[in-house]
């Protein structure tokens, strides 16, 4: 017989049930929920990270609807989520340790990709649209929103990328 925890064990010496039924209403149900192995290697990043997270940046990680890249000052890839596999083909192992640059080609915009360092290196967020190269090779057009992620001594530590595929015809003119 399979129990749910240690009160269902002693019910279970007291009296033997005459018909087996699972219990749907124990203690064990009121737990917090159990963050996703995602979520929780995120959350850990922040922690050990020490992120004085702004609002901001608390929306859009709550939202769930982006592509979520975490790099260092550097710009090597510390985190991506389970969107990030799904819109770029890469898997997790595949990417960390390397630097978003991989996902770009000859077609993607040599002005935005300097936009984007240039805000970078001003340690301002930034907003483009560039074209992008998931791991066949096929092209994809990408809505990007970069943010320095500062700690609470007020040091960059960190930039956070949400990214979103976006159909033509949602491109900036």
């Amino acid at each position: 017989m399979n129990f749910c925890g240690p009160y269902d064990k002693q019910l279970a010496k007291q009296k033997p049930p005459s018909v087996v039924t699972p219990l749907l209403a124990g203690w064990e149900f009121w737990q917090k929920p159990v963050l996703s192995a995602d979520k929780a290697n995120l959350m850990a990043l922040i922690k050990t990270q020490e992120w004085a997270m702004t609002k901001s940046v608390r929306d859009e990680i709550e939202k769930d609807i982006w592509a979520v890249v975490v790099t260092d000052l550097n710009q090597t890839i510390q985190y991506v989520n389970a969107r990030f596999e799904e819109m770029t083909g890469y898997g997790r192992h595949e990417v960390l340790g390397k630097r978003p640059a991989m996902l770009q080609g000859e077609l993607t915009s040599p002005k935005v990709r300097q936009r984007i360092r240039d805000a970078l290196k001003q340690q301002k967020s930034v907003r483009e649209q560039l074209l992008n190269y998931r791991k066949d090779q096929t092209t994809y057009l990408c809505q990007v929103r970069i943010k320095p992620i500062f700690n609470r001594q007020k040091q960059l530590i960190n930039f956070i990328a949400f990214e979103q595929k976006i159909s033509l015809d949602e491109r900036n003119p």
